[in-house]
């Protein structure tokens, strides 16, 4: 008994013994991970709870001259999963599949596709909506991230100027390539607390704010960049043409007022980002500028002291061989002026002219005007054309390159060079970009200014009665311009019933404000002569832009010509005394006003 007393204390005293050892064990552990590992293991939770994110940053806006918005990035989502933890929770495929509003088995098939991976987009610049609604959800292994995305609130009336970005917000064209990485935002970093799951469930702290972009200012004006796409579609569907391109021009300036092409697409549809309709017509597509070349080469003669106004050109019989090639005029126009021979438009006369001239100083006349050259707006897509060297010129190189053949270049270049015109023999650079009056730019001179406005107003004849453009003319404006009618190019030659219409203009010619070029490619109805297809599409612009711009009348109006019609009759049937008496009476009145 006593032996079997013994055993039992000395049992529990051994399990007590035990338990103590094990219960010192236990604190000297937790003692040593509490004191000596406590910075360590708080550490290594926090890199599996703690996490970096990064703070999206929003593009700088892009705005009109007047400040109108042409583009502003607006908050979006983007939902993705992690395959993985995704794949453990088939049961919840179907609702995910509901909420994102795609099919069951296509989400499916995604997620086997990815199933050895740990990322994968469900959703790409996703509605607020739709992430408050996945939020509720909590499915394990579909997480949201904030994103920004693009808006283009004039949507296809400056989509060729403005551009457009990609998925991942980077500009691909327009201003939003050229300027990318000026509008582009810094993006900023947070530190989160994060669940197992995945969620945010607590803010620690900003590390980096994020910073929006720089904001840009257009030359564009918004309401004649609007008036010009409206006139260039309506007279595609008039005349069934397979393109059609204008760029307007502030003339003191040298500022970009409208760029529109069309075919168009709208940059807010992503399924619209392909194909033609993405092309900027007016910079990437190459023409032949027919006569409208023709005022340059006159008023280089006249530069040069070649000819004056009154020279006289015989245009007779209609037709003039120059070695293998016969030039040929619509009808004989005999003996022409130069004047006569830009509102006529006649081959003959301009070649002749030409003539006069050495090839190199025909070649230094359009190499100044930036035939051949890059504009320097640097727009992506933009191409130079083509101008050969004069010293492969022949004769017949030359009197094709007097009226508008044998060389190549865009509707900018065209509407940059009519500047010329417009600025008493100067030429402005371009710009995309509103300038500001303190920093004006250099201009260069190519003519004299009395050469340039001798040539101007010969030009206001074309959209006279007599002219080849009476269709461009505005009620109460003096307008110049210049028709051009070529055929398309085609390998070994020319197109035979295929044309391009072009007219380049000015208004008004008293005090010149605006420069327009407007090409209509391929017309399919019958009417294809510039005169009667871009024309009238320079009108329709023009006078909009004259009104917006609150431009005062430089020639008289219908009304007020009746009404001088009126007064002169009224004189007419005056007797002598009664007519001697007004003349005294309007004397005495203008003297007292004075």
């Amino acid at each position: 008994m006593k032996m079997l007393l013994k055993n039992l204390v000395g049992r529990d005293s051994l399990v007590l013994l035990v338990i103590v050892a094990v219960v010192m064990a236990v604190l000297g552990r937790a003692y040593y991970v509490q004191i000596h590992e406590h910075d360590f293991l708080n550490s290594e939770g926090n890199k599996r709870q703690i996490r970096m994110m990064k703070i999206p940053a929003p593009r700088g806006e892009i705005f009109d001259r007047n400040g109108d918005l042409l583009a502003l990035s607006t908050a979006v989502l983007d939902i993705w999963a992690d395959p993985k933890i995704l794949s453990q929770h088939l049961d919840k495929l179907p609702i995910l599949a509901k909420a994102l509003n795609i099919s069951l088995e296509d989400l499916k098939l995604k997620l086997k596709a990815y199933q050895h991976k740990r990322f994968m987009y469900l959703k790409r610049q996703a509605l607020p909506d739709l992430g408050a609604k996945l939020s509720r959800l909590d499915i394990p292994g579909v997480y949201i991230e904030d994103r920004f995305k693009r808006y283009y609130p004039s949507g296809s009336v400056t989509a060729h100027v403005v551009g457009y970005t990609n998925i991942d917000d980077q500009g691909i064209d327009g201003i939003e390539f050229t300027y990318n990485d000026w509008l582009q935002g810094v993006p900023g970093q947070e530190q989160v607390i994060k669940d197992r799951a995945g969620h945010i469930v607590k803010f620690v702290k900003d590390v980096k704010a994020a910073k929006a972009g720089h904001p840009i200012v257009l030359s564009i004006d918004k309401d004649i960049q609007y008036f010009t796409f409206r006139a260039l579609k309506k007279a595609m569907i008039i005349h069934q043409a397979q393109s059609a391109s204008a760029v307007v021009l502030d003339a003191k300036t040298g500022e970009v007022l409208a760029m529109v092409s069309l075919l168009a697409y709208n940059p807010n549809d992503r399924s619209q980002l392909k194909g033609r309709a993405l092309r900027n017509r007016v910079i990437t597509d190459v023409i032949e500028p027919g006569s409208t070349v023709k005022p340059f080469v006159i008023a280089k003669a006249l530069d040069l002291g070649l000819i004056d106004e009154k020279t006289q050109i015989q245009t007779a019989p209609g037709y003039f061989k120059v070695e293998d090639r016969v030039i040929s005029d619509t009808r004989n126009h005999g003996l022409l002026t130069p004047a006569g021979i830009i509102k006529h438009s006649s081959n003959i006369g301009v070649s002749k002219i030409a003539l006069k001239m050495t090839p190199e100083q025909e070649w230094s006349l359009y190499h100044q005007l930036g035939f051949g050259q890059d504009s320097g707006l640097f727009l992506p897509g933009e191409v130079p054309g083509h101008l050969k060297t004069y010293q492969a010129w022949g004769k017949v190189d030359q009197t094709s390159a007097s009226y508008g053949y044998g060389f190549n270049i865009t509707l900018l270049q065209l509407a940059h060079a009519y500047l010329l015109f417009a600025n008493h023999g100067e030429i402005l650079p371009l710009s995309l970009l509103k300038k500001s009056d303190e920093h004006p730019e250099e201009a260069k001179q190519v003519v004299s200014p009395q050469v340039a406005d001798k040539v101007l107003r010969m030009m206001e004849a074309v959209t006279e009665k007599g002219g080849t453009a009476p269709k461009a003319a505005i009620e109460g404006y003096r307008v110049a311009g210049k028709t051009g009618t070529v055929h398309k190019t085609k390998v070994g030659g020319y197109e035979k019933n295929e044309y391009r219409s072009l007219f380049a203009g000015i208004a008004p010619v008293s005090n010149p404000r605006f420069v327009m070029a407007v090409v209509v490619n391929q017309p399919s109805r019958g009417i294809y002569y510039g005169g009667l297809v871009a024309a009238p599409i320079f009108k329709e612009v023009m006078q909009e832009a004259l009104r917006l711009r609150h431009v005062p009348f430089d020639a008289m109006t219908k009304q007020q010509e009746i009404q001088a019609r009126q007064q002169a009759l009224a004189a007419e049937k005056m007797t002598p005394a009664q007519s001697e008496m007004d003349s005294v009476e309007k004397t005495d009145q203008r003297e007292t006003e004075e």
